[in-house]
This record gives structure tokens, C-alpha cells and sequence, in this order.
């Protein structure tokens, strides 16, 4: 009998094996992506603000199927209709860069993308506003701009280093727009001699003022003021000095003179000839300067005072001024003066052995604004800036000094006047005057603020003549009161250049192609720096000497100076200023303390 295989061999099993590859099944190769569309268009980059921009996308596809088009990155407004990409640049979106992505799409799915940035010129819009600041609040006052003559300006830099002029018109705002400018930096010019380097759209070329829009008549008139002030304190060596100081912008005080000593009253008679328009003061300040000499202080102290409100004057007739003074709360302010360190300024400032010859300081009180330095545009202490302490030199026999500084108005020019009588001897030394007492009646939320200047003078040999030019530097200052020794915070700009060579010493020059560079000063952190030109010639009075024939702005450290020409013989000055408010490619006569100015001036150079 026959046995089954299976039963022979109980113990096999089947095992089934599946080998790569040997299965039933069959893979398939991944479809090939959809073919991607080619753009045939080339997007236009300029463009102007206001106007539209307008492009027209095109893009093929290998299978000749539709294309779709979608804006994938655009700036604000921009939009896309079809294949027509549409945009009309804003005043802030012109004179930068704006990036735009298409993406085209096939019916199949193919996709591309096409990238592209447009920089549109645009309107450089300036205001140039005046902000008087009242006892009742700011008024602003638009600018006259002139006419019939070609600036305000931009002047755009060319390849072959000259400069187009793009001019514009005042708006019936105030403001000035100049359309049409491209983007980068170029020369704002305000006035011929108000310059600035910038890239800026929006220009604050305004300012602000310490008092009332000054005011005229139609005629001039003569209108008296006569005086009766009481309550002044009896001074037994004289010298002492009344002052009135109005809300006006205007540097001429309704009443003022010596007191005689021992007099406790002040009275005056003044007639005034003149167009001003006596009606527009509301307020009058009124104080005793007290002629004072302690230690090394010899000088005016504010002492008995008294605000006089809603004056009511008129135009053409007698207006009487009847106070009586208040003792004002008294002040301690510990002084000295770094006179050392204004010194060394010299050693750097200008060609030769520059000669320090004036220093001047004071103390005073800034009304109605908080938020800004505002001086008078005369640039002088005299209102209404209300002075606290004035030093002055001990008067000549039988004269009164007026408690007033003249000296830190000044900057840095050619001198063609004796600075005779003008602030105090320099102060090249160290000084303690030891803690000087005041009054300060004023409101306490109005800032007090201490000045200082130094006066130096540059005698400059006039190439190819016997004659010497003076220049005067002035360093100048305004801060909060010292707590300690004045020293400068700002110092004058290091290893001046001009074109390579040292700006201190005098060339000729084949070119009229004039680089000026410098490195930063070491003392202190300049906002920006003017450079300024001087140009020997015929003065007005048919004498011969320098006068202003341009003034340039910039954050830059290196300038190139336009408009020279050959045959000429020129000085420069540049200035580094540092203000906590001002920025000079955008407001550079918007101010705030600390504020500070110093100078250095070139030798002549001559331009064949």
C-alpha cells in the first residue's frame, strides 16, 4: 500500500516568498510638472507721484494654454486688472523704492514670477512757518516767498558733476512745492545762502519766535511813553539800570535808563518816531538791574520787579508806564568758568595764532514755550528774552553800562567793525565767581537758561597785497544753569581738508571743482555742519574785503562747494553744530537746548 506524500512529510510547510520586483504589480512614473510661463514684458521703473503708472503684463506658455495674472507684492494702491498692473504713487510712497511681484499662471498650473521695483520722483513740499509764542498761545505765520526769482531750488547732482535746478511755486497754504525731483540727495536752496544737503520730501525750514508778530502802521507817528515806576530799592554806589521788556517782537524797550543813586523812583519821558504798531503789546515786564561787583562778578542782577498785563497803548499819543516794584524770590547760581578750556579752542580754529578777544555769558528766563530754544530773530537779549544776570565791564567815568549781552549773537564772518564795547575781556583763565544771588520772579515752568560765547579773532594775509582781513570766530553756548564749571560741549571739527590738502594753509587752485572734508570734533556730537563761503571783492561801502557768498548743510563730514568761480579769491568757515531738537536735513531751525556752535575758518585760496 501506498503512502500520500503529505503524510511522508508531515512536517513541511509552504512558504511563500515575494521578491522585489517579481509581483503582479507595475509602477508608474511621476506626470511631468506643468510647464512654466515665460514673461515676454519688461516692467517700466520710473514714474512720477500723482501721475498713474500703468503696465501691461505679457507672459507665453509652451502648451499655448490661457494665462492668468495675479499682483503678489505691490505697494499700498497699487492694483491689477487682467494683464494691467496700476498705481498712482502718493507723496510717500514717491523718491523711495516700492518692490512689485507678478505671478503668472498657466491652466495648466504652471507658475512664474516677475519682481521689479519703481522709484517714482516726486514733490519736495517746504514749509517755512514762523511760530511766534505769546502770553495767549502760538501764532503761526506763513512765509512771503519772493518773487521773480529762482529759489527755493532743488539742485540734483549729474554725472558730470553739475547741478539741474528744478524749480517749483508756492502753494496757496504757505508751503512751497518743487514736483518732479528723483530720489537720493541733493541741494535744498532756500535762499542763496541757506543751503542744505538732504534727501528729505518734507522740509521744515521754519522757525520759532519769543514773542507778538511785530506790527506796523501805514504812517509813522509819534508816540510817547512816559514812566512813574515806585518800589525800587535805593542803590548807594548807582549804576543801577531800569528796563521795561514787551510781549512784542521787538528789541526796543518803551522805557529805560540809569537810576539815580539813592532813588527809589524811576521816571522817564521818551517820544518814539516810528511805524510800529504800539497797540498790538498786552504785557509788560519791568525790573531793576542791580549793578553788582563780587569777587570776579562785576555785572546787572535782576532785583524789585513787576509784570504789567493788558496794557492798552495808543498809537500817536502819551502813554503813561506807573508801577510799583515787588521784591522778585531770590536765586542762588554757584558760577565758573573752564576760561582754560575756551582757550584751547584756538589752537585749532583757524590759520596763524588766532587771539581770543571777547567772552560774554548770561542767565535768562524764556517765556511761554517750554519745548524750544526761541531767541529773538535780532539775536538779542533784549526781548523779550528776560535777563536774569548780565556780566559788563566796569563802566568808563560818568557812563552806565546796560544790562544787556550783544556779544553771543554774533557768529563767523569778516569783522569790519571794532568789537569795541561789545561783552567782557576774555576769559582765558580759570574763574571762580563764587555763588551769585538773583531775582527770578517768572513762572516756574518757564526754562531758565545760561549763554556763553567766546569771541576770537583770525587776521588772514590778502594773497598778493600788504593788507591783512580779520575774520572773528565766535564758540558759542546755551544750556540749562551750570551746576558746575562751564567748559565747552561742543569743540571744532579735526584735520579740515581741502581737496587733500590742509585747509589752514593758502593755495592756488587750478579748478574750480572744490572738495572740503573733516573728521568729527572731539568734543561733543554735532547734528550737522555749515560750510561757508566768503568772497574777496568790492564791499558795499567800495572798499575791498569778503563777503557771504554761500552757505551749505549737511550731516555729511565732506562737501563739495558749488558755484565758485576762477578769478576769485575765497575763505571757508565750517561750523559744527549740536542741538537737542534740530535735524538739518529735515528742520534745522527747530532748536532746543543744549544747543552749541564752533567754528574754524580757512586760509584764503586762490581759483586761477
Amino acid at each position: 500500500m501506498m503512502l500520500s506524500r503529505w503524510k511522508a512529510f508531515p512536517a513541511l510547510s509552504f512558504l511563500i516568498f515575494t521578491l522585489p520586483g517579481c509581483s503582479g504589480t507595475t509602477s508608474s512614473t511621476p506626470p511631468p510638472p506643468p510647464p512654466k510661463p515665460t514673461f515676454t514684458s519688461t516692467a517700466p521703473t520710473s514714474a512720477t507721484e500723482g501721475v498713474t503708472y500703468s503696465y501691461q503684463v505679457t507672459a507665453t506658455s509652451p502648451d499655448s494654454s490661457p494665462i492668468t495674472f495675479s499682483l503678489a507684492t505691490a505697494p499700498s494702491g497699487a492694483s491689477l486688472s487682467g494683464n494691467t498692473v496700476s498705481w498712482t504713487p502718493t507723496h510717500a510712497e514717491s523718491r523711495t523704492s516700492n518692490a512689485f511681484t507678478v505671478t503668472a499662471t498657466t491652466a495648466a498650473g504652471g507658475s512664474g514670477t516677475q519682481s521689479w521695483t519703481v522709484t517714482p520722483n516726486g514733490t519736495i513740499d517746504i514749509t517755512a512757518v514762523a511760530t511766534y509764542r505769546t502770553p495767549s498761545g502760538s501764532v503761526n505765520v506763513p512765509p512771503q516767498w519772493p518773487a521773480n526769482v529762482n529759489y527755493p531750488a532743488a539742485l540734483v547732482p549729474q554725472s558730470d558733476g553739475s547741478l539741474q535746478r528744478l524749480q517749483g511755486a508756492a502753494n496757496a497754504d504757505g508751503s512751497f512745492s518743487i514736483p518732479n525731483v528723483p530720489a537720493g540727495y541733493y541741494w535744498l536752496e532756500i535762499n542763496p545762502n541757506a543751503n542744505y544737503w538732504t534727501t528729505a520730501s518734507d522740509f521744515d525750514a521754519g522757525y520759532d519766535v519769543i514773542g507778538r508778530p511785530p506790527a506796523t502802521t501805514a504812517t509813522q507817528t509819534t508816540t510817547t511813553f512816559t514812566s512813574s515806576i515806585l518800589g525800587l530799592n535805593p542803590s548807594t554806589i548807582g549804576g543801577d539800570f531800569f528796563l521795561t521788556q514787551t510781549d512784542i517782537d521787538n528789541s526796543f524797550s518803551p522805557a529805560f535808563g540809569p537810576i539815580p543813586a539813592n532813588s527809589t523812583t524811576f521816571t522817564s519821558n521818551l517820544p518814539v518816531t516810528s511805524n510800529t504798531d504800539w497797540t498790538q503789546v498786552t504785557t509788560l515786564y519791568l525790573g531793576q538791574y542791580v549793578f553788582t561787583t563780587s569777587g570776579s562778578f562785576t555785572g546787572y542782577l535782576l532785583g524789585p520787579s513787576a509784570t504789567v498785563s493788558n496794557v492798552a497803548f495808543l498809537n500817536g499819543a502819551t502813554n503813561p508806564i506807573n508801577a510799583t516794584l515787588s521784591s522778585s524770590p531770590t536765586v542762588s547760581l554757584p558760577l565758573s568758568i573752564t576760561g582754560s578750556a575756551w582757550a584751547a579752542l584756538d589752537s585749532s580754529i583757524g590759520p596763524g595764532t588766532p587771539s581770543p578777544t571777547v567772552s560774554d555769558y548770561s542767565v535768562f528766563a524764556q517765556p511761554y514755550v517750554t519745548d524750544r530754544l526761541a531767541l529773538p530773530p535780532s539775536g538779542l537779549l533784549l526781548g523779550p528774552d528776560l535777563i536774569l544776570l548780565a556780566p559788563t565791564a566796569p563802566p568808563p567815568a560818568n557812563s552806565i553800562p546796560v544790562p544787556a549781552s550783544y556779544a553771543c549773537s554774533f557768529s563767523v564772518g569778516p569783522l569790519n567793525s571794532p568789537l569795541a564795547g561789545l561783552g567782557l575781556a576774555p576769559i582765558t583763565l580759570d574763574v571762580d565767581y563764587g555763588t551769585l544771588s538773583y531775582g527770578d520772579p517768572y513762572p516756574s515752568t518757564w526754562p531758565r537758561m545760561f549763554q556763553y560765547c567766546q569771541i576770537s579773532t583770525v587776521a588772514l594775509p590778502r594773497p598778493n597785497s600788504t593788507a591783512m582781513d580779520t575774520f572773528i570766530v565766535t564758540n558759542k553756548q546755551t544750556t540749562t544753569l551750570p551746576t558746575g564749571p562751564v567748559a565747552p560741549i561742543l569743540g571744532p571739527v579735526q584735520s579740515p581738508t581741502l581737496n587733500g590738502g590742509n585747509l589752514l594753509q593758502t593755495a592756488t587752485l587750478s579748478t574750480t571743482a572744490v572738495a572740503i572734508s573733516w573728521s568729527p570734533p572731539s568734543t561733543g556730537q554735532p547734528y550737522g555742519y555749515f560750510v561757508q563761503v566768503y568772497q574777496l571783492g568790492t564791499l558795499p561801502n567800495g572798499g575791498t574785503g569778503y563777503t557771504l557768498a554761500g552757505n551749505y548743510g549737511t550731516a555729511k563730514t565732506s562737501v563739495m562747494i558749488p558755484f565758485l568761480a576762477a578769478g576769485n579769491t575765497y575763505v571757508f568757515a565750517i561750523l559744527a553744530g549740536s542741538d537737542a531738537n534740530a535735524n538739518i536735513e529735515t528742520k534745522p531751525s527747530r532748536r532746543q537746548i543744549p544747543t552749541a556752535e564752533s567754528a574754524v575758518v580757512s586760509a584764503p585760496f586762490i581759483i586761477q
